[in-house]
């Protein structure tokens, strides 16, 4: 039986893979969707967390579960959180998968990885705020944009203040590039976070050709079970 590991991005939550979750399951696999400190249940924990916290955090669940052999999928952000993970146990990925997500280089700050407008609206917050939030019109433009009303309102409600640490922190990425652990991206063709020449430019740097679904940026809330079928397919 596979086991996928699936790491949100900013704002989101574990909850975030409620729809792509009983297609992996449909197709054998055991699934585990995990919150990151701060996120969806664990939105309490949220003081003080950068993107090293993030990664300590994942590697303690892995070792605390004895995890091996697992297909890592990141989303949006967690692409730093997968690849830092990937540097410290390789022998026990079997995939890494990078889905709408940064792919960063050594010394990359997540800020760096961002479209040029985003990373100047970010360039003035930095230092001043310890969290980043807007109220849902802000966000609307941005996320879940396939979607319309109630259905967008209620993702859109659901996310949550983001620490900004994480958005400023360089991370130290020294040994992924010369991995052997198979990696696969797959972008969203309307993607208004990480547009597609920027999603190609990151799955260049992965050295694959990218994987193309017709949607957004949260690929697994409209094309579930497009994303599924990707997944289940990898060796």
């Amino acid at each position: 039986m596979k086991t996928y590991i699936l790491l949100h991005g900013a704002m989101r939550g574990a909850w975030l893979w409620e729809k792509l979750t009983p297609h992996l399951a449909k197709g054998g696999a055991r699934v585990i969707a995990y919150d990151l400190p701060g996120h969806g249940r664990r939105v309490s924990e949220r003081h003080g967390v950068n993107m090293t916290a993030y990664v300590d955090d994942v590697l303690a669940f892995l070792d605390k579960n004895h995890l091996s052999n697992f297909v890592l999928v990141g989303h949006s952000m967690s692409g730093i959180v997968i690849s830092r993970i990937a540097e410290e146990m390789p022998e026990r990925i079997k995939h890494l998968v990078y889905l709408a997500a940064v792919v960063p280089q050594d010394g990359d700050a997540l800020i760096d990885l961002l479209t040029q407008e985003r990373r100047e609206t970010l360039r003035k917050l930095e230092g001043t705020v310890t969290e980043i939030y807007g109220p849902p019109d802000l966000l609307k433009p941005l996320y879940f944009t396939d979607l319309e009303g109630e259905e967008q309102d209620y993702y859109i409600k659901q996310l949550t203040p983001q620490p900004a640490a994480i958005f400023f922190e360089k991370m130290s990425i020294k040994r992924f590039y010369n991995l052997q652990t198979p990696r696969t991206y797959i972008l969203g063709l309307k993607d208004k976070s990480i547009p597609p020449p920027l999603a190609k430019d990151f799955a260049g740097r992965l050295r694959v050709t990218p994987m193309e679904i017709e949607a957004g940026h949260d690929l697994m809330v409209v094309k579930p079970a497009a994303v599924a079928e990707i997944l289940l397919k990898l060796i």
